[in-house]
């Protein structure tokens, strides 16, 4: 915190406002003619960096400097002493006041000397119980009875974490009574035409819901939240201790800048244009928002306003610039709003310079921002209304031009439902001789798909019932010790190999031909999900397989008879891929999403990019794969028994790493 209020300052002394003069102002003079008077140009300033000195001290300290108009230090730690040497005319008013024109100062103090020679102290601002100011008003003001033609010195020492920016007026006490009706007749008009603002939206947006109706809204509660707190009305009205309303104020300013960003996009329609450089901008612009007024909550007052101001300021350029652009393109909201918010701008800009120190405090840099505000609000409440005037218009024609749409549609479909019903009776006497003929050819159809069904009953019995006796011999030649051991263990491993690939081919052909001829073959029943893994494991000779099963359910619904034919093929295929030294890793667990996954890797050569689209396609043979044997329906019978199951199988690796690995997937 201390580095920003430090860059301020920096800020500020490569703008300085004025030269320290060597000559010491001339007195102010109070005039016979009772009118107020400024004391721009009669003041010098003493910073006290460890604002500990005390009016004595402080008179007597070297460092002082005239000023040429104005106080303007911009955000400073430093207690600022101001020095006023005045003389009252003979034929002046002897009630005077002196008032100060910022209305956040935190602690304000005039000494003045009295007849006997001791210092005279007056104490008011934000830090003072408004209880014990010596004026009620909304600034510091300080009552004064002066002697005619004395020169009196005074003293006034200011300390503020707010801008350090304030301009000293002194009146008669009648034209200040004066000037103060008068002020809170325009403060009670411009807060009225607040409130009738707030008002008339709040009902406008409850009745339409129209967005840019609900965000002005929120902009001018902000807007008129923070003005209403920078000149310090509310804590006039409410007695509000300063730990309450700084953080107010400061939270105030940020969600303006954040409100005021959201809104600004949409005023020049950028939603729509540039989505997400719209985002970017009111994202960017709430975090600067977020963190200016946690600075402000947790103590840092100027801190936060500082990161409020700095980021406002680049916004303010970019809006400008991009309305600019998009307004020489021809994009007619940038017109509007180059107007309206130009207003606004300026007047935010000229305060912001004012609390920088860069332009002096004076009636109009004091009020640009609360003027420039409250055209901007008039102006975009017209706007908003023109809006939806225009908007309802656009409706009502649309409305008009879909009802005289739909009446001449209607016509149309009227004549052409007319033409379609004659087309339809057309139609339905061919259909009707259609269906004869599609009668016909359904029982010859039924007749050929029930000799195929026959024909595949009598291969699957040729076939299986042989390789059964196979499997029998080889267990009971393995058992026979009498022939000599090696051959005829050598002739048993033989046999179980043959039966095991013809059992696996006709399993594949078979498959093949039930999934297509009918889908009436998938049969899902409550199956031991473990129990059919292991026996398929345990079908292939050990040490081949290196499994790894982990939280698979106990039972599952699946077709028990087509799972097995998938993992067969899922682990024939990685057998005839993966060299004979090395073990095929199968891995089967549960995932996160509850489906069951099964997954058989082995090591080999990586697949050609151009066939991993073509794996799963029927009979299709990779040039890895021709010299191997195999029909090219393996991976294409486990597609399609995973689809059968609501799931699928994936190619989880194509080799580049050493390992191909297919996964199947079903939910259970």
């Amino acid at each position: 915190m201390k580095i920003l209020l430090a860059l301020c300052l920096l800020f500020t002394a490569l703008f300085p406002h004025a030269a320290p003069a060597a000559a010491a102002p001339a007195p102010l003079l109070l005039p016979a003619s009772g009118q107020p008077v400024s004391a721009s140009g009669h003041l010098q300033m003493l910073r006290d960096a460890t604002g500990r000195l005390g009016p004595d001290a402080a008179l007597a300290a070297p460092g002082w400097r005239t000023l040429p108009g104005a106080v303007s230090a911009g955000y400073t730690q430093d207690a600022v002493w101001l020095r006023l040497d005045v003389t009252r005319a003979a034929a002046s008013p002897d009630e005077w006041v002196v008032r100060f024109s910022n209305a956040v100062l935190d602690d304000v103090r005039l000494y003045r000397w009295d007849a006997a020679g001791h210092w005279v102290l007056q104490e008011a601002g934000a830090d003072v119980a408004r209880g014990n100011w010596p004026i009620d008003a909304r600034q510091v003001v300080f009552p004064l009875r002066l002697q005619a033609d004395t020169p009196q010195r005074w003293l006034v020492r200011l300390h503020s974490k707010k801008a350090m920016s304030t301009e000293l007026t002194l009146l008669p006490s009648d034209a200040f009574d004066n000037a103060s009706r008068r002020e809170y007749l325009y403060y009670g008009l411009q807060f009225g035409s607040y409130l009738l603002l707030i008002l008339f939206h709040i009902f406008f947006w409850r009745m339409t819901r129209e967005a840019h109706s609900g965000w002005y809204l929120l902009y001018v509660l902000t807007n008129a939240t923070t003005e209403a707190l920078t000149i310090a009305i509310p804590q006039q009205i409410f007695t509000m201790p300063n730990w309450l309303s700084d953080p107010m104020l400061g939270v105030s300013m940020a969600m303006s800048i954040a409100v005021g960003a959201r809104f600004s996009t949409l005023q020049l329609e950028l939603p729509a244009l540039y989505p997400r450089f719209s985002r970017v901008v009111v994202g960017l612009t709430a975090a600067a928002a977020l963190c200016g007024a946690l600075l402000v909550l947790h103590g840092d007052y100027a801190a936060g306003v500082l990161v409020v101001q700095m980021t406002a300021l680049p916004l303010i350029v970019l809006f400008i610039a991009l309305a600019s652009w998009l307004a020489l393109r021809g994009h007619r909201p940038a017109h509007a709003f180059l107007f309206i918010f130009g207003i606004f701008y300026a007047g935010v800009v000229i305060s912001f310079l004012r609390n920088m120190a860069i332009v002096p405090p004076n009636f109009w840099t004091n009020h640009a921002a609360t003027l420039g505000a409250f055209v901007h609000m008039m102006l975009m409440s017209l706007r908003l209304n023109r809006r939806y005037a225009e908007l309802r218009r656009a409706k009502d024609r649309a409305q008009a031009e879909a009802v005289s749409a739909v009446r001449a549609l209607n016509e149309r479909l009227e004549e052409q439902v007319a033409l379609r019903t004659v087309a339809l009776r057309q139609e339905i006497g061919r259909r009707a001789v259609l269906e004869g003929e599609l009668r016909a050819a359904l029982e010859v159809e039924t007749r050929t798909r029930e000799e195929q069904q026959d024909f595949v009953a009598m291969v699957s019995h040729e076939f299986h019932t042989p390789l059964a006796i196979i499997n029998t011999t080889a267990q009971q030649i393995a058992r026979n010790t009498d022939a000599p051991r090696e051959k005829t263990l050598q002739r048993c491993q033989n046999l179980r190999e043959a039966s095991g690939r013809m059992t696996a081919l006709v399993d594949e052909y078979l498959s093949a031909d039930r999934m297509e001829t009918s889908a009436a073959t998938f049969r899902p029943l409550p199956c031991d999900l473990p129990a059919l893994l292991t026996a398929v494991l345990a079908e292939w000779p050990p040490g081949r397989i290196e499994a790894s099963v982990q939280a698979l359910p106990a039972s599952a619904v699946v077709d028990a008879s087509l799972l097995r034919v998938a993992l067969r093929n899922l682990l024939s295929n990685a057998d005839r891929h993966a060299p004979q030294a090395l073990a095929i890793r199968v891995q089967a667990g549960t995932l996160e999403d509850g489906r069951v996954q099964i997954a058989v890797s082995n090591e080999g050569e990586p697949l050609p990019a151009d066939e991993i689209p073509r794996l799963f396609q029927k009979y299709f043979r990779g040039r890895i794969a021709q010299h191997k044997p195999g029909a090219g329906l393996g991976l294409y019978l486990v597609q399609r028994i995973a689809e059968l199951h609501g799931g699928q199988v994936i190619l989880a690796s194509a080799g580049n790493n050493g390992t191909i690995s297919f996964a199947l997937r079903l939910p259970v």
